[in-house]
């Protein structure tokens, strides 16, 4: 899986988008996530944009290995937000009763 990160030059909040997406990829790239930056000015970023109807930025998205969109995000993500849908989408959230007893999978 990867997450694209739409941003632009006169964007004000893309730099956050971007601060807090490197924050917490990290932790999730042993599970197989990686993450790129897409800038919609760039002819690579006008393709994806018009491929992935980006409409504004910052926008987020978590793609599947044959990069179909799983999950979208529009605008400045919490990193609360953006770890439980990461850990959601690689299915690594587990259980309320998973949380209790401790188990892990």
């Amino acid at each position: 899986m990867k997450i694209f990160l739409f941003v632009s030059s006169g964007c004000p909040h893309c730099p956050r988008a971007e601060e807090i997406v490197k924050r917490v990829l990290p932790d999730y790239y042993s599970k197989g996530l990686s993450y790129s930056k897409i800038r919609i000015k760039t002819s690579e970023g006008k393709n994806l944009s018009v491929r992935y109807n980006i409409k504004s930025t910052p926008t987020a998205l978590i793609l599947d290995d044959s990069g179909k969109e799983i999950k979208r995000i529009v605008g400045v993500p919490s990193e609360d937000n953006l770890r439980r849908t990461i850990e959601k989408t690689l299915g690594l959230k587990g259980s309320f009763i998973d949380k209790i007893f401790g188990w892990k999978k």
